[in-house]
């Protein structure tokens, strides 16, 4: 009987294992996918808020039906917050970022910056406790930011760094989001459907009045490909994933994947798209994910 729990535990971390680094690899292969398509005129960023919340808001319809749109303990105050952060506004700060700044930049600048974000607002706001630990590896997240923009005003144009400033606040959307989600006790479920539906909601009927959109001349299979990979896939599918790996395995374990993002991001990038990964982006990148294992707690 041991042996077989062991065996049952086994597996159930092997598959939250690969659980986990698939929700890593869909989320680093958004960064290059979302660059190509505003960079050929596939889609616009507008569209990006069409594409991450139209199937989202149809999956979660039911669920938010039932459980309403008032983000639980902080109430509509809470869904505003999640209105204006995670909501349209990152789908549309994301495609604006990748029209003028490189993926493998985007990774360093959103998922590597957005721990370190987290953790600054959560000792301002929550008044949490921290640890020398987590004050090095956000120092670490800091220093590879530091050497990101370093590269970047040695090549950017004014026009390539309104793209890193797009970029930088989509870190900060996801740092106010995680900490909305947090202290509502939202179950993720929810706070996922509240997103989604509100997109739906408020940003989809600007979409329609702004008719900034490429959707429309898309042939089928690149418009099932558009939807599936932003809408399915990054918006619903690597949510579970993740979710699935960080609860089987913990918080601190499946904070590790989140540390994936930039490098896979990178070299995605550097394989589907041809960007170059130089000598000191290749250091942020290496400082930067051990800086979110750090802050994140992680100790495996």
């Amino acid at each position: 009987m041991r042996r077989a729990g062991l065996l049952i535990e086994k597996n159930n971390r092997l598959l939250a294992t690969l659980a986990g680094l698939s929700a890593a690899v869909i989320w680093g292969l958004w960064f290059p996918i979302t660059r190509a398509g505003i960079s050929d005129s596939i889609i616009t960023p507008a569209d990006m808020v069409l594409l991450r919340g139209a199937v989202g808001a149809i999956v979660f319809a039911p669920l938010v039906c039932r459980f309403g749109m008032k983000a639980g303990n902080v109430g509509w105050a809470g869904t505003i917050a999640i209105l204006l952060s995670m909501s349209g506004p990152f789908a549309y700060a994301i495609g604006m970022g990748a029209k003028y700044a490189p993926a493998a930049h985007a990774a360093i600048f959103t998922p590597g910056m957005y721990p370190a974000l987290v953790f600054l607002l959560a000792i301002l706001v929550l008044r949490d406790p921290v640890t020398k630990r987590r004050w090095i590896g956000f120092t670490a997240i800091l220093l590879g930011a530091a050497l990101a923009a370093w590269s970047v005003f040695e090549i950017a144009g004014p026009g390539n760094l309104s793209g890193y400033i797009w970029f930088h606040a989509c870190a900060w959307f996801w740092a106010i989001y995680t900490l909305i989600v947090r202290v509502s006790n939202l179950a993720p479920a929810h706070a996922l459907g509240i997103t989604h539906v509100g997109t739906a909601l408020v940003y989809v009927p600007i979409w329609i009045v702004i008719g900034d959109t490429g959707l429309f001349d898309l042939n089928f299979k690149q418009l099932i490909f558009q939807v599936g990979y932003h809408g399915v896939l990054n918006g619903v599918v690597a949510m579970f994933f993740y979710n699935f790996a960080v609860q089987r395995l913990g918080a601190a374990e499946g904070a590790v994947f989140a540390a994936l993002v930039p490098s896979i991001a990178a070299f995605s990038a550097w394989a589907l798209l041809g960007e170059q990964i130089g000598l000191k982006e290749g250091a942020a990148l290496l400082v930067v994910s051990i800086g979110v294992v750090l802050i994140s707690g992680a100790r495996r």
